[in-house]
């Protein structure tokens, strides 16, 4: 029988995931109304045609860079059933990879594999947004293999998939920043390939309509924050307070936003000066994406997918290599706590309009990574073990 490290069940792990893009697939195929691709098409063909890309509503419609609608563009050119299929198959593909690099890296100096415990963590995490072809998946996908070309040094290819990263959805530039802030050869290299992504749609449309894209883009990002802020049904901490009565003004909202800002680059460089390369990639991401999930104000309940290959790696580090098997029961508790998080929340919580349980647990795994944090052993003494 496989065991849960071995290559066969690096091989399972593998066909997991093309169940789940078969699956996405053939819903999608079926009924296609639960789909958010219409927006990334919609957005594609207002750039071919040069027309207005953003309606400025704060809610729905095409909310990202205009690179986004030009990634999108191959995919908007198919027959919609074809694009739908095809966008599924990148995004989860994509999501799949990242998480199989940076697995790896987490458990290389040990010769355990990480990847097919990290799976069976990430797949019911990851399906609601696979299913509905959200870019949440690609997006963190390619941070995953930022942080892996990162630690081996291969630091150009890092510039490429963060660029990427933020070209399809602008959220990932909190990880672009973190990098660029504490690995000083990475700082001019982060900061060309920001540039060379900013000047990119230059060189599809004219000049002129990508300078008022870019204006009307920024005033929608703007509009979007304020919603998500002050609107109901988002999934952030501050929303999951309206449960216990505490309704956050939008500037202490936004003054707590600036101050865990600053605390997770100090984190960032504390992991950085303290620990190898492999173990400080591993509390960079995840110092990123809790970041994310945890402070922006357009968090929803499928933007959790991220904490997959947190939750994977953590919980396949505490079973596999370092033999914490209380740390990895109460991983795996959290984990299965994150996925029904929706039903428990109606059975506690009846009457309850906003989701509080989902942010509850992102911030224990929040306390979960700062412990590990500042327990794990020092670069002299480090194993690399995530």
């Amino acid at each position: 029988m496989a065991s849960l490290n071995d290559r066969d069940a690096v091989r399972y792990a593998w066909i997991g995931w093309a169940a789940l893009f078969l699956a996405t697939a053939a819903i999608v195929l079926h009924d296609s109304s639960r789909s958010v691709v219409p927006s990334y098409r919609f957005g594609a063909l207002q750039w071919i045609s040069g027309r207005f890309l953003y309606e400025l509503t704060g809610i729905g419609g095409f909310t990202y860079l205009p690179q986004a609608a030009i990634l999108f563009t191959p995919f908007a050119m198919l027959p919609p059933a074809a694009g739908e299929v095809s966008w599924r198959l990148v995004n989860a593909g994509v999501f799949a990879l990242g998480l199989g690099s940076f697995a790896r890296l987490a458990g290389e100096q040990s010769g355990k594999e990480l990847f097919p415990l990290a799976t069976l963590v990430s797949i019911p995490l990851a399906w609601d947004c696979a299913r509905n072809g959200q870019a949440t998946l690609i997006m963190t996908g390619f941070m995953l293999l930022a942080v892996v070309a990162v630690a081996r040094d291969l630091r150009w290819r890092a510039v490429l998939w963060l660029a990427l990263a933020v070209a399809v959805k602008p959220l990932a530039i909190v990880l672009a920043l973190l990098i660029a802030a504490i690995d000083r050869p990475m700082t001019w290299r982060v900061l060309l390939g920001m540039i060379a992504l900013a000047v990119s749609p230059f060189l599809t449309q004219h000049p002129g309509y990508v300078a008022e894209q870019y204006r009307v883009c920024f005033q929608n990002m703007a509009l979007s924050a304020h919603v998500g802020s002050v609107a109901h049904g988002w999934t952030t901490p501050f929303t999951a307070l309206r449960v216990a009565g505490l309704d956050v003004p939008e500037k202490v909202q936004t003054a707590i936003r600036l101050v865990a800002a600053g605390a997770t680059l100090g984190l960032c460089f504390f992991a950085k000066r303290r620990l190898s390369s492999a173990r400080s990639a591993v509390h960079v991401v995840s110092l990123a994406i809790l970041y994310v999930v945890l402070f922006s104000p357009r968090t929803e309940g499928n933007t959790y997918a991220m904490l997959g290959p947190l939750f994977g790696v953590f919980l396949a580090g505490a079973f596999l290599i370092e033999k914490r098997p209380g740390e990895g029961v109460l991983l795996s508790v959290m984990v299965l706590c994150l996925a029904a998080s929706r039903l428990i929340e109606r059975m506690l919580t009846p009457a309850a309009h906003e989701s509080w349980l989902s942010p509850f647990l992102a911030a224990c795994l929040g306390v979960y990574v700062l412990f590990r944090l500042f327990s794990d052993p020092a670069k002299s003494h480090g194993n690399g073990a995530a």
